[in-house]
C-alpha cells in the first residue's frame, strides 16, 4: 500500500484547556503510526506545546499527551490538539477510537470529555 494520511484530534467547546492526555486504539494489521505533531489549539498565544507520545505497534495502542507551559493558562475554542500521521498497510476498513481521554484545565482539574470512533476506509491502487 504505502499511502500516508493524517487524522486530527479535534476538541470543540474548550474552556481553559491546559493538558490533553488521551489513549487511542488502531488496527496494527491495517495501520502503522508514523508521527504525532502539534495542532494549533493548545498553542494559542504563541506558546510552545509539549507533546509526548508512546506507541505500541503490536497492540495498536498509542498514548499522547499535549500540554501548555506552566503558568500559561488554558486555551479556549475549537481546533486540532494534535495530528496523527499513519501509513496504510493493507486495503480494507479500520477503526480508530479514543479509548481514554483525561482532559485537564489550568488548575489540573478534570474536564468532562467524550470521544468518537472514526472508520477509515483504505483503498488499494486502482
Amino acid at each position: 500500500m504505502g499511502s500516508t494520511f493524517m487524522v486530527d484530534l479535534v476538541v470543540s467547546g474548550a474552556n481553559d484547556l491546559y493538558s490533553v492526555p488521551v489513549q487511542l486504539q488502531y488496527d496494527p494489521q491495517m495501520l502503522q503510526l508514523l508521527n504525532v505533531s502539534n495542532g494549533g489549539l493548545l498553542a494559542q498565544g504563541g506558546v510552545p506545546v509539549a507533546l509526548v507520545h508512546r506507541d505500541d505497534p503490536t497492540t495498536g495502542t498509542v498514548q499522547v499527551t499535549a500540554t501548555r507551559p506552566p503558568n500559561s493558562g488554558g486555551a479556549t475554542g475549537q481546533g486540532a490538539v494534535f495530528t496523527l500521521t499513519f501509513l496504510a498497510k493493507n486495503s480494507g476498513q479500520s477503526n480508530l477510537s479514543i479509548t481514554r481521554a483525561g482532559l485537564r484545565d489550568a488548575a489540573m482539574q478534570n474536564i468532562q470529555a467524550s470521544g468518537t470512533q472514526a472508520v477509515i476506509n483504505i483503498k488499494g491502487k486502482q
